[in-house]
């Protein structure tokens, strides 16, 4: 009889992890994720389309975020600009995602994340430091990091042999995500 108990435990103990997790959503207003970009005329390109996944424990701590967006909807500010990007990454419809790995938060919220980072059929280990703030199932979480997009295979952009993009953008984030509530699943 303890054997079958155990038994039983052992094959409920999932759910009840599962039933741990909370899902957060992400409030629109107040977010935004922008690419910084070092070339001759210097800009900034914003990402406002994009599909996040952000699963929080019952303690409040981030489990794990999976963020994935079209190339086609980071926008520049210059529809030409914007498909000379598209051509340089090889066209068609290209992708990119990010799948958080570690994450390690003091009680003060400064941390950093790692994890994986694919685009342009590369994927690469990033690491950045983030501050994570919850207050009452509100969580703000900010960071910056700087890539090298030759990491990942992609040419140094040149303009008429004379300019050329700086290899180095700055992706700055500021994410605001609200707990689902459990009766709006």
């Amino acid at each position: 009889m303890k054997v079958l108990r155990l038994l039983g435990l052992f094959l409920l103990l999932p759910l009840s992890i599962v039933a741990a997790d909370r899902p957060l959503k992400i409030d629109q207003s107040g977010t935004f994720i922008d690419v910084d970009v070092d070339s001759t005329v210097n800009f900034t390109a914003h990402l406002d389309t994009y599909d996040a996944k952000l699963i929080a424990d019952d303690s409040g701590k981030i489990k794990s975020a999976i963020f994935t967006f079209k190339f086609s909807d980071l926008k520049t500010g210059k529809p030409e600009r914007d498909s000379k990007m598209i051509e340089w990454l090889g066209g068609g419809e290209p992708q990119g995602r990010f799948e958080l790995g570690n994450l390690a938060v003091t009680p003060h919220g400064q941390g950093q994340a790692s994890g994986r980072l694919t685009f342009h059929d590369v994927t690469e280990r990033v690491e950045f430091p983030v501050t994570i703030l919850n207050k009452d199932g509100t969580y703000t979480i900010t960071g910056e990091t700087t890539i090298d997009y030759r990491t990942w295979n992609l040419k140094v952009i040149r303009v008429a042999l004379l300019l050329k993009v700086n290899p180095e953008v700055k992706i700055r984030f500021k994410i605001t995500a609200n707990v689902v509530d459990a009766a709006a699943k």
